[in-house]
């Protein structure tokens, strides 16, 4: 029998930080030490997955989050497979911009894919803007996006027991985040080898916002892995999108 392949080290922006220890469990057995209040590095024999989690406070944004996986970034000695899921698209690319020597590959897990100045706004439909500014305004003071049933229905979970896991874990967003512009002058994820994870089940209702993305990936001539999950495939299939961070 072939020997297992080494597995590489990751840092995972996430605003899940539950979810790359899910996948971790599931991959890489179940060793893990907390040696920071603020970052997560699970261990296995041969592997390292730190997990960065995001910062929600009135003016925490995007720049902030890319600096927290850069100073998490600084820690490792290894060249490192970034992993980002979503929102968190935004912070690997804006994380590879600043540190391209660090990085060896860019995993995108349903994620936005953005170019310089952009915004998450800018990456949406303007009604969605419209709407997550109402949202700000009248549920979060101004400044906040509460989590609750209606994300999970948009990111396709059924009723059951991964639905249940994610609500668990489910925490809010800071409209900032969504609204400031990310600077990506020299655009440096472009000379680093990427993977982009589409989610693509039928009845997945946020599909259409992330499919222009999985087109982009194609006509950059990255690997593209399709999963017929809804939105948080390193949930419903940890397994197999652990296989792709191994796929080397």
């Amino acid at each position: 029998m072939a020997a297992e392949k080494t597995p590489p080290d990751l840092v995972a922006e996430t605003d899940d930080l539950w979810a790359v220890e899910y996948v971790r469990r599931h991959r890489f057995g179940a060793h893990s030490r907390n040696p920071h209040p603020h970052v997560k590095s699970c261990k296995s024999d041969s592997s390292r997955i730190h997990a960065v989690p995001r910062v929600v406070a009135p003016r925490s944004a995007v720049q902030q989050h890319v600096e927290d996986v850069s100073v998490e970034l600084s820690r490792s000695a290894d060249r490192v497979i970034l992993v980002g899921h979503s929102y968190a698209g935004m912070i690997i690319s804006g994380v590879v911009e600043m540190n391209p020597t660090q990085v060896r590959r860019l995993v995108f897990l349903d994620a936005f894919i953005p170019e310089d100045e952009q915004s998450v706004l800018d990456l949406l439909p303007p009604e969605i803007g419209t709407y997550l500014r109402s949202v700000a305004r009248d549920h979060g003071d101004g400044w906040r996006l509460p989590g609750g049933e209606e994300q999970l229905d948009l990111w396709g979970l059924k009723p059951g027991e991964t639905r249940d896991f994610v609500r668990a874990r489910l925490c809010d967003f800071s409209l900032r985040s969504f609204e400031e512009p990310l600077r990506l002058p020299a655009n440096r994820k472009a000379s680093i080898p990427s993977t982009f994870v589409s989610s693509v089940a039928e009845e997945y209702p946020a599909r259409p916002f992330f499919a222009p993305f999985s087109a982009k990936a194609r006509a950059l001539g990255w690997e593209v892995a399709e999963l017929k999950t809804g939105h948080d495939c390193h949930v419903e299939r940890p397994g197999e999108v652990a296989n792709i961070f191994l796929n080397e």
